[in-house]
């Protein structure tokens, strides 16, 4: 890990899985903090319309009977926004509780509290969590791969 590197890459820990933005890595690493376990991109079946099509959520979080959680990271791109409707629809229809961020939710000093705020509303009660200092991923070793065996995916969207 490499601070102020200026490829996400060279910024990410060695337990981290592969984020692709920069807004990804900060939810990841703010449900770490929080010791909030949680799974990258796990693949979704869901049916949009009656056709099965498979998502791959940004992070689903098994302890809040798996809330999913999207960043939506480029709201200014008409193309990006119309897919990720069509994500919301299909999410909604099945019945799944989702919470979408976007940029201007992690901006301010406070955005952790208020993104963890939004994080419980959606679950409908505060399971208990513990706050751990920060400390580089390294130190810590990323605690949530224990849900992934075999590595991380490497899916699109």
């Amino acid at each position: 890990m490499q601070v102020g590197a200026p490829r996400l890459e060279d910024r990410l820990g060695p337990g981290e899985p592969p984020y692709r933005s920069r807004g990804e890595a900060q939810v990841g690493r703010l449900l770490d903090r929080y010791g909030i376990p949680f799974l990258y991109e796990k693949p979704t079946l869901l049916r949009e319309g009656n056709v099965p099509r498979t998502f791959y959520p940004d992070f689903t979080l098994p302890g809040y009977g798996n809330l999913i959680v999207e960043y939506a990271g480029m709201p200014d791109r008409g193309e990006y926004m119309a897919r990720l409707q069509k994500k919301q629809n299909a999410y909604a229809a099945a019945g799944v509780r989702a919470v979408f961020l976007y940029p201007t939710d992690l901006k301010g000093p406070d955005w952790p509290g208020r993104v963890m705020q939004t994080i419980r509303r959606a679950y409908g009660q505060a399971p208990r969590v513990t706050i751990y200092p920060a400390r580089s991923s390294a130190a810590r070793g990323y605690g949530v791969s224990s849900f992934r065996s075999g590595g991380w995916p490497r899916y699109r969207h």
